[in-house]
């Protein structure tokens, strides 16, 4: 059954109240409720409530884990002044009305505090108190801080203003809640925005070192980038061995490759993965022959360049002012280091794998020079001896020394693709760009592949309608040519057709080599110009061959500028070849 409105109104906080009190109250709520700046609001609270509830003075005060800070108080004449002090909360156990109200969460009225038992800085002000009001700020079923209210006169805060001093600490205990949370809110998005800014930094500088490729080329701009980002006046970047660094890097070369004993708070530093500050004074007792290097700088920063657990390096910042480093700006280096040391890993291994690949190629050049020297002699005294120089020979004896030489000529055709093959590996092919006529390029390719087109019984269908000029290196383009020719009479189990067509294609001109030999499995198709690699087919198992031709062909064909790609293979029907290189100019 519904209650009778007499009764409703019995229950109303305001019974009794005076309408324009309530009004006043509903104008503090909404003047409170109209900014979301903590102090703007605690200024609000102070002035309104004060003049509402008829007090000489309000002081507002924060709850915050066991601590209470005394923001502000105000005067009816209008002066706010912002205090800021913390006390413990424990302190307020010698006032029994301030923590009556902490503790029932009501407000609490009474005569003047307990002087003696205030803070000495208080004590004369609270000398001139009558009678106080406590309200708790209550938000969520907690305090989170109190107002208290003094006047100056014999006029006791009665029950008659409890209502309102309620109203009033639940208005102003949401608002200034609400206000704090949007402060919250809006520290942790500029947190967050300066950590993207710093994430933003890292990234393009690690993609500034990325972009290069030798190794000193990386050493230079991660020195550049670590420098700028924590305004360094000198940098140095060492490789970690041990308790020891050795210098690997520096703008001067100074001191590179040296190595020296680390400080035990730097090997601390990098025990933890993190960066280490240290004023001159803490830099003390540098290595003999170091005190020039260390000498013009007041501060510095030494941080580890760690990935997957492992330091790699050091990075050694210097300042010539005593000032210490931007937290935020260590911090930023520490995201940019993450990014770096990867960068820096990898380019000491692409070096290692590029030296190790050149001390290859070398080494292949060398051992294939030694080689053909006594192929050549060897060559030489079978021709001889072939031809009659030596006087005649029985016709076994004829024989084995004709395969010999044979073999000899095989020998020597090896060793010179070899050559090729460390010469383009090692960098020091030079091939030229000379203006070559397609067609005849075609035609020298096929004279020189008719004795073995004829043992198999092989056609030719040549394209040739328009004599394009490309611009290579002729000889280059033979060796290409005279593989992909030899490979179509060597994988063919019939007399095989092998068509030749050219065309122009822009700036270039495309050179399209097809049979209808065996064909490549679509599992080979992807390892065929790899080096020394060869089909699974039984056919090309059996016949001999390096794999070295298609490795080596690509190959001199992306050194004059071109590519050769397989077209398309089908296994019993053949493959299709093109190579394309920069046609010549009009």
């Amino acid at each position: 059954m519904a209650p009778e409105p007499a009764t409703a109104l019995a229950r109303s906080p305001f019974q009794g109240q005076p309408q324009e009190d309530v009004g006043e109250l509903v104008q503090i709520a909404l003047d409170v409720a109209g900014s979301l700046d903590p102090r703007e609001v605690i200024a609000r609270i102070l002035e309104r409530g004060t003049h509402a509830v008829q007090a000489d003075r309000g002081t507002l005060s924060s709850i915050v884990g066991d601590q209470i800070v005394v923001e502000a108080t105000y005067g009816r004449a209008g002066e706010l002044t912002w205090v800021g002090q913390h006390y413990s909360l424990a302190y307020f156990e010698g006032q029994p009305l301030v923590q009556k109200a902490i503790d029932t969460l009501e407000p609490a009225f009474g005569g003047r505090l307990e002087v003696d038992k205030a803070a000495p800085e208080f004590r004369q002000a609270l000398a001139n108190v009558r009678h106080v009001a406590v309200l708790p700020l209550v938000h969520g079923g907690r305090a989170v801080g109190m107002l208290v209210f003094s006047r100056y006169e014999e006029k006791p805060f009665t029950g008659r203003d409890r209502a309102s001093l309620t109203l009033l600490g639940t208005i102003s205990g949401l608002a200034l809640r609400n206000a704090r949370l949007y402060e919250e809110g809006e520290a942790a998005r500029r947190r967050a925005d300066d950590t993207a800014a710093r994430l933003r930094a890292a990234v393009d500088a690690a993609e500034d070192v990325a972009s290069q490729v030798r190794l000193d080329q990386v050493l230079g701009r991660l020195l550049e980038r670590a420098s700028a980002s924590v305004g360094a006046d000198g940098t140095s970047l060492a490789r970690l061995e041990g308790t020891e660094m050795v210098i690997e890097s520096t703008p001067t070369g100074e001191l590179v490759g040296t190595r020296w004993p680390l400080m035990p708070k730097v090997l601390a530093g990098v025990t933890t993965g993190r960066a280490v500050e240290l004023s001159a004074a803490e830099y003390t007792g540098a290595p003999e022959g170091m005190e020039s290097v260390v000498k013009p700088y007041r501060r510095f920063l030494v941080a580890p360049l760690v990935v997957g657990g492992e330091t790699i390096g050091l990075l050694a910042m210097g300042r010539a002012a005593d000032e210490p480093f931007d937290p935020a700006a260590v911090q930023a280096l520490q995201q940019f280091s993450t990014l770096g040391a990867l960068l820096l890993r990898n380019a000491r291994l692409i070096e290692q794998a590029r030296e190790a690949e050149q001390a290859k190629s070398e080494f292949m050049s060398i051992a294939v020079h030694e080689l053909r020297a006594p192929l050549t002699v060897t060559g030489g005294y079978l021709s001889m001896a072939l031809e009659g120089a030596l006087g005649e020979l029985p016709k076994p004896v004829h024989d084995v020394l004709a395969t010999a030489q044979r073999k000899t000529e095989e020998a020597k055709a090896l060793a010179d693709e070899l050559l090729t093959v460390a010469r383009l590996e090692g960098k020091v092919l030079s091939p030229r760009a000379d203006l070559v006529s397609v067609r005849d390029a075609v035609k020298k390719a096929i004279v020189r592949a008719h004795p073995r087109a004829e043992l198999v019984r092989a056609s030719f269908e040549v394209d040739d309608a328009a004599d394009l000029a490309i611009l290579a290196d002729e000889a280059l383009l033979g060796k290409i040519l005279d593989n992909l020719l030899n490979n179509a009479l060597a994988y063919t189990d019939h007399p095989p057709t092998i068509r030749v067509r050219a065309r122009q294609d822009g700036n270039e001109v495309s050179l399209t080599v097809g049979d209808d030999g065996i064909g490549i499995s679509s599992e080979d198709q992807g390892r065929i110009f790899r080096r020394f690699a060869r089909g699974t087919d039984r056919m090309v198992a059996e016949t001999p061959g390096t794999g070295l031709g298609l490795y080596l062909s690509r190959g001199l064909a992306e050194q004059m500028g071109g590519s050769l790609k397989l077209e398309s293979s089908q296994t019993g029907k053949g493959s299709t070849f093109v190579l394309r290189l920069p046609a010549a100019a009009s």
